[in-house]
C-alpha cells in the first residue's frame, strides 16, 4: 500500500490500459479518480473498483475540451484537496495511410492525444506548484512506440505522441524544482480493444508476434505495472524519460 493518501487521476480509464492503471494504483493505496468521455463505461468502472472495495470517483470528461478538464480538475480539488498523480492516457488512433486522412480525422486525432494532454496538464498545473520534495508529484503520459517507429497507427497517432514526448520533456524543467517527476511510458503492442482494431485477423498477429523478441504481446497489467513503479517513492530520480515497453521489438 505504498500510495496510501495519494490522490490520482487517469484520464481515459473507463476501459483497457487506463482502467487497469486506476485498478492498480487503487491496490496500491490511492484514491484515483477516473476522467473519461464514455459515462457509461466510466460508471461501470467506478463500481467495479469500488466491489473490490477500492476508493475510486468517475467523473465524466472530454480531454479535448479544456473548459470540461478544468471542471474535472475543480470537482477532484474540492472532492480531495490535492493531486498526487496524473497519469495522462486518453487517446485514440485509426491505421490510416495519409491519402486515406481527412483533415477532419487529422484534427479529431491531434484534438484528444495532443491538444487534450496539454489542457490535463494546464488544469492541474497549479496543484503541482505547491508540491515539493517531501510531497512529491508524479505526471506520466502513456504515449507509443510509434513516436519513435511511425509504424502502428496513422502517422496523425504518430504525430501526436511524438508531440506528448515534446510535451513531457518541456513539464520536467518546469516542475522537477517542485519536486514532480515527470515521464513517458511508450507501449507498442498491448492487448487492448484498440489492438483488436489494427490486428483483426490470425494471420496478422502471427507475422507480429514473430518480431518481439520475448514471444508474446503486451498485457494492460504490464503498462500498469511500470506505472505503479514510477509512481513510487523508488523512482524518485527517473525523470524526463521515454520508457519504451515492447518485448525488445523496438531495439
Amino acid at each position: 500500500m505504498q500510495l496510501q493518501g495519494k490522490i490520482a487521476v487517469v484520464t481515459g480509464a473507463a476501459k483497457g490500459i487506463g482502467k487497469c492503471i486506476a485498478v492498480e494504483l487503487a491496490k496500491q493505496g490511492a484514491t484515483t479518480v477516473i476522467l473519461d468521455f464514455d459515462e457509461t463505461a466510466g460508471k461501470q468502472a467506478e463500481e467495479d473498483l469500488k466491489q473490490q472495495k477500492l476508493d475510486a470517483l468517475f467523473i465524466k470528461t472530454n480531454v479535448a475540451d479544456y473548459a470540461s478538464v478544468e471542471a474535472a480538475r475543480n470537482e477532484t480539488i474540492k472532492k480531495y484537496n490535492k493531486i498526487d498523480i496524473l497519469i495522462i492516457n486518453a487517446g485514440i488512433s485509426h491505421k490510416h495511410r495519409i491519402e486515406e486522412i481527412t483533415v477532419d480525422e487529422w484534427n479529431k486525432v491531434l484534438n484528444i492525444n495532443l491538444n487534450g494532454s496539454f489542457y490535463t496538464v494546464k488544469a492541474f498545473y497549479n496543484d503541482f506548484l505547491k508540491k515539493n520534495k517531501d510531497d512529491y508529484g508524479k505526471i506520466i503520459f502513456i504515449s507509443s512506440g510509434s513516436a519513435i517507429t511511425g509504424t502502428g497507427g496513422g502517422c496523425h497517432y504518430a504525430a501526436s505522441k511524438a508531440g506528448q514526448h515534446g510535451l513531457m520533456r518541456a513539464l520536467t524543467k518546469e516542475l522537477g524544482p517542485y519536486g514532480v517527476n515527470v515521464n513517458a511510458i511508450a507501449p507498442r503492442v498491448i492487448m487492448t480493444d484498440i489492438f483488436d482494431h489494427l490486428y483483426p485477423t490470425e494471420q496478422s498477429r502471427k507475422e507480429l508476434i514473430e518480431k518481439i523478441p520475448i514471444g508474446r504481446f503486451g498485457l494492460p497489467e504490464d503498462v500498469a505495472n511500470m506505472v505503479c513503479f514510477l509512481v513510487s517513492p523508488a523512482a524518485t530520480y527517473i525523470h524526463g524519460q521515454i520508457i519504451l515497453l515492447d518485448g525488445g521489438r523496438t531495439y
